[in-house]
């Protein structure tokens, strides 16, 4: 029996490490604008606009809205950027929340040239996504002085049995 992992943990754990990323920017909100070359971001704050976006556009994808306009989106301010996130979440919710076994396997166009994915394929790339670019947030963070104070290890999150 293979019982996989279900998608509701994996957000439920991508939620949590970003409040803890929100928490920690509160209290440390010089380390916003350090130049950071991850992703080719430019700052620590781009890079973070840059991984709650890619979360903001799958779930537009599955949800089949349209692509968000990443010029229109409010990112002033802590709230503004990680606002971002949760509103990727709640339709990640939502999407998980209503659709149908059949909605999961088809393939659709992703918008990069003539890549098509599942929405399946396209909620696993959002959360792993967001996996990775944090693990190297706070490798770079930490080699700045930036230490956390959380350990980011699913393993030791409060997801899952």
């Amino acid at each position: 029996m293979d019982p996989g992992i279900p998608f509701a943990d994996l957000l439920a754990y991508n939620a949590d490490e970003t409040e803890h990323w929100k928490r920690w920017f509160m209290e440390h909100p010089a380390a916003l604008d350090l130049p950071c070359d991850v992703a080719g971001a430019g700052t620590v704050r781009k890079l973070l606009l840059h991984i709650f976006t890619a979360e903001l556009v799958f779930a537009n994808l599955v949800l089949d809205e349209p692509r968000p306009n990443y010029q229109a989106l409010p990112q002033g301010t802590l709230e503004d950027l990680f606002g971002i996130s949760a509103e990727a979440h709640a339709k990640f919710q939502r999407f998980l929340a209503e659709s149908a076994p059949e909605q999961w396997t088809t393939p659709i166009p992703v918008g990069f040239g003539t890549l098509n994915a599942s929405k399946r394929k396209m909620l696993t790339q959002a959360m792993l996504h967001g996996v990775n670019h944090r693990g190297q947030l706070a490798t770079f963070l930490r080699q700045q002085g930036f230490k956390q104070d959380w350990t980011h290890d699913f393993i030791l999150s409060k997801v899952m049995a």
